[in-house]
């Protein structure tokens, strides 16, 4: 059988990096490291879910369902942003559940954009963002929050937009700085949506964790952000079922009509009785009461260390500048594995400026108190026993 005498890969494809993490989990998982990087929910689903999800299995929700999503569950997250924003969302028209939200960003890419399009990533972010870009076809152009404060500086926006710009994709709580942008904010980049015809993709997904008395401002407060804005949310976080990948898009009825004809070539729909299941959850399991204490540990031992901390004031995560420690995160994170027996994640893949990433690292406080403890103490330990590369 004669070989490929072209690239296997389409050119979207060869232009997305292997994910950065995915290295180091695998040497962690040898080494039996403790893992304070990844923002795995610290719980399991709720008990009502489980069993929802397992009455559905053995009755009759075992095959194709409503490519929109199941109606029970549509009309639980209509409910709930209902409760949680006092906003109605119409679980016909406005909500389709999708495969997590990383499908449901995805879709949305395909479904707003068009190959070559401009599409604003604000950094640092989430590492998956750009490849999405990337997978629809479009163009990340990166622009960057304003530090140390990690702000979002509307006017850089607008710096970055040109006549090719079709999307902004942001989230708040935002991962990985662990800022919540207040309406200032917000309401600006969403004038500014308005004023250039661009749709803005906002990721919600740790809406339910925010920390002292910061308020999570959505595109769905104003009416602006209702016909300019695709918001991204998930059950992964509060309901702790991200295995379940169950995510969901609100958006406009014409702009979800659009959505779901993209839905439905891809994955068609989500897994029908894990949906019958989440719907029987009508709260979340988990909030940002439950972490409150392991993020304030988290910012005083590092601070402590000599990393450069701002308190988050929402979501799973900080970062923790490494410069003044003289240390570049990736070469950090790699002695942390190998050496403290510690996962932390490099800031690099959270940055398109590789150079800007290796000064920060990004640690989660959603882990079991005594192995965050634990993690820190080593890290702490490691700190005082080795020197940076370039000062031995």
């Amino acid at each position: 059988m004669s070989a490929l005498t072209r690239s296997p890969g389409s050119r979207r494809a060869q232009l997305l990096r292997p994910l950065e993490l995915a290295g180091l989990m695998a040497e962690a998982r040898t080494a039996g490291a403790l893992d304070i990087a990844i923002g795995t929910p610290p719980g399991e689903p709720p008990p009502v879910a489980v069993e929802a999800a397992v009455r559905a299995l053995r009755g009759r929700h075992n095959q194709y369902g409503d490519a929109a999503g199941f109606g029970g569950l549509r009309q639980m997250v209509a409910d709930r942003l209902y409760r949680t924003r006092g906003t109605r969302i119409d679980p016909d028209t406005e909500v389709t559940i999708t495969s997590g939200a990383i499908e449901g960003l995805l879709v949305s890419l395909l479904a707003c954009t068009d190959p070559g399009d401009e599409v604003i990533v604000v950094e640092p972010a989430f590492e998956i963002y750009s490849g999405a870009v990337q997978v629809a076809g479009g163009c990340p152009v990166p622009v960057a929050l304003d530090g140390p404060d990690w702000r979002l500086d509307t006017q850089r926006v607008r710096e970055a937009m040109t006549g090719r710009t079709r999307a902004i994709v942001v989230n708040s709580p935002q991962n990985p700085t662990g800022r919540v942008f207040d309406r200032a904010e917000v309401d600006a980049l969403l004038r500014l949506c308005a004023e250039h015809d661009v749709i803005c993709l906002f990721d919600a997904v740790y809406d339910n964790f925010l920390f002292d008395d910061n308020e999570f401002v959505s595109p769905l407060d104003s009416p602006v952000g209702r016909g300019t804005s695709v918001v991204l949310g998930s059950l992964s976080k509060a309901n702790q079922m991200s295995g379940w990948r169950l995510g969901y898009c609100v958006a406009p009825p014409e702009l979800t009509r659009v959505l779901r004809a993209v839905h439905e070539r891809t994955t068609f729909g989500a897994a029908a009785p894990l949906q019958v299941g989440a719907a029987a959850a009508a709260d979340p399991s988990c909030a940002a009461e439950d972490f409150r204490a392991n993020r304030d540990l988290m910012t005083d031992r590092l601070r402590g260390m000599g990393f450069q901390v701002t308190a988050p004031e929402g979501g799973w995560f900080l970062l923790g500048g490494t410069t003044g420690l003289g240390w570049a995160s990736d070469e950090l994170a790699t002695a942390l594995v190998r050496e403290a027996g510690v996962l932390v994640a490099p800031g690099t893949p959270f940055f398109s400026d590789r150079g800007e990433g290796r000064r920060w690292i990004r640690t989660t406080f959603v882990k079991d108190p005594a192995v965050t403890a634990e993690a820190l103490d080593r890290l702490a330990s490691f700190l005082r026993e080795h020197r940076p590369p370039r000062a031995r």
